[in-house]
């Protein structure tokens, strides 16, 4: 008799190749993942990625995709050599579908329920050093920040009718 071995993936990102000393047990199921971003990503917001038999399907499961795209401008100019950093460090970043850049902006656009703005804003940091500092932009970065932080713990609130919550405002 064969046994077939169960083809573990990254909940997070689905990828195939993972990281055997990457894992998390949630409700008593072992969970691996390819990265650490991944890993870190589960733990803040498990049932984005894994439902229950109560409440049906996570977001993830579902297939579903929270497409963001943001422009972020940077304090210095963007040279080939920054240009080459933040490929490498932006761009492998799980979840980023696109990036381009003119003169001192990057353009970007990421899945929410892979990586956030503010993981972005990190790597940006240390690829190309301070973004724009001007108070109007640290308050734009902010209310983007905390508007992602509501939407992924409204998404990872399951509920029994639909899943994740849904509103409906009726006037």
């Amino acid at each position: 008799m064969k046994r077939h071995m169960a083809l573990k993936t990254c909940p997070v990102c689905n990828m195939t190749e993972i990281n055997k000393a990457l894992t998390y047990r949630f409700q008593g199921i072992e969970h691996y993942f390819c990265s650490h971003q991944c890993r870190q990503r589960f733990i803040e917001y498990p049932h984005l990625f894994v439902g229950d038999p109560q409440h049906g399907f996570s977001a993830k499961q579902k297939g579903e995709e929270l497409i963001k795209s943001r422009k972020l401008n940077l304090s210095v100019q963007i040279t080939d050599e920054i240009k080459s950093r933040l490929k490498q460090d932006v761009g492998l970043l799980m979840g980023v579908e696109s990036l381009s850049f003119k003169e001192q902006v990057i353009f970007i656009s990421y899945d929410l329920l892979q990586v956030s703005l503010e993981d972005i804003e990190s790597a940006v940091v240390k690829s190309a050093g301070n973004l724009d500092g001007a108070i109007t932009n640290k308050i734009k970065r902010g209310f983007i920040r905390y508007s992602e932080d509501c939407e992924l713990d409204n998404l990872s609130h399951l509920t029994k009718k639909h899943g994740a919550h849904q509103f409906s405002i009726s006037g």
